[in-house]
């Protein structure tokens, strides 16, 4: 399986590579290169929250560092399709590093308007949590040392419970850790769907799921993002919340990428409820399958933060999580979200505009917790 995913990505790779190093000749990709993957600093032995195994990412290909591109400076629309254009050929991860220490949080927000208006879009603010005070439109992520409950620590793409889902996410370290420990792991949902059975693939394809803000973002669970925001102290959930929290909409299974397009399994345990049409037991067991499959090392890399790093990433492509193996360190990170399109799935079909349904509970994808679920469910119908 891995040779296969390898040989499918070496054709990928190698266009971007030829586009990186002399085909296109924008300032902006000179000195580009993967990834760093510092393997000798990070901690051993932590175990993912959600199949409580131990982390491992051996997808070392996926994403690019870009180290030549200031966000200070305004960026012409030929500069911002270079930067798409070298997101889509590195799978969705771009790394700036060398940004400069009097880069602005204004400075972030206006190459975020930048990316926005390049798809006559806007900056999405955080439907749930306030955004900064000096800066509305961008979200203040603080992992405060030893924290019991992590924002952001189970997999999801950032605002999939939008009608309208996340484009990119551009977030900039303004507190990072020491190299090589509590890293953003990120998962290829492309290569993730591309490694599946053709059988498997056709079952997926036409298949629909909910999405939920108040899964995550609703009162009364204690290891929600809710619960987490609560506990740093410093993050505060906005005066007069939008009613995201009282419906849930509905996604296709399997989007397609509206630039590539790619085909992307697109659930998450952080905000997927359910599939629908399917009893619980039956929908609890294919998530569980996917989850799980969208979790293997093959699939996944680490971005390690660096001091002056922004990290762009195409939620259409990805699904990601932070990883918290040495609580005793402090991270501020800074979010910009760009809003996107309606998911599509093979048929360009959208649900989220037309499908929603009332809010699920506050929860935490757990298996235990989702088997009772579910026996309860059917022990009712019975």
């Amino acid at each position: 399986m891995r040779g296969t995913l390898a040989r499918r990505f070496v054709r990928h790779k190698s266009t971007a590579a030829a586009h990186f190093t002399g085909l296109n000749p924008s300032r902006l990709l000179q000195g580009a290169k993967p990834l760093i993957q510092p393997h000798d600093l990070r901690p051993v032995g932590l175990l993912d929250q959600l199949h409580k195994k131990p982390v491992e990412a051996t997808f070392d290909g996926l994403g690019v560092e870009l180290p030549n591109i200031d966000l200070r400076q305004d960026l012409s629309p030929e500069d911002i399709e270079v930067i798409k254009k070298a997101s889509d050929d590195a799978g969705g991860i771009v790394v700036m590093t060398n940004q400069s220490e009097d880069m602005t949080m204004h400075d972030h927000v206006r190459f975020g308007q930048q990316m926005a208006d390049s798809d006559s879009t806007v900056i999405e603010p955080h439907s749930v949590a306030a955004g900064h005070p000096d800066a509305p439109e961008v979200l203040e992520i603080v992992r405060e040392a030893n924290a019991n409950v992590v924002f952001g620590e189970n997999w999801h793409s950032d605002n999939s419970f939008h009608d309208r889902t996340c484009s990119y996410s551009i977030l900039r370290g303004f507190v990072v850790p020491r190299l090589g420990v509590n890293d953003t792991l990120f998962s290829s949902v492309e290569a993730a769907y591309d490694a599946l059975s053709p059988t498997m693939q056709d079952l997926l394809l036409d298949l629909n799921a909910y999405h939920s803000a108040n899964r995550a973002y609703g009162a009364g669970h204690p290891g929600n993002s809710r619960a987490a925001m609560e506990g740093t102290g410093t993050m505060q959930l906005r005066q007069k919340p939008s009613g995201i929290l009282d419906q849930d909409v509905l996604q296709p299974v399997i989007s397609v990428h509206p630039r590539t397009g790619r085909r992307g399994i697109f659930v998450s345990p952080t905000f997927t409820t359910h599939i629908d049409g399917m009893r619980p037991e039956e929908s609890i067991a294919l998530l569980r399958f996917l989850y799980e499959h969208i979790a293997r090392p093959e699939f996944c890399t680490r971005v390690s933060w660096q001091p002056n790093q922004v990290v762009m990433w195409d939620n259409r492509s990805l699904s990601h999580k932070g990883l918290a193996d040495d609580v005793s360190e402090l991270r501020i990170v800074q979010r910009v979200s760009i809003r996107g399109a309606a998911p599509v799935n093979h048929r360009g079909q959208a649900f989220s505009l037309t499908h929603t349904r009332k809010a699920a509970a506050a929860s935490l994808f757990d298996w235990e917790e989702a088997a009772r679920q579910a026996n309860g469910v059917a022990k009712a119908k019975a």
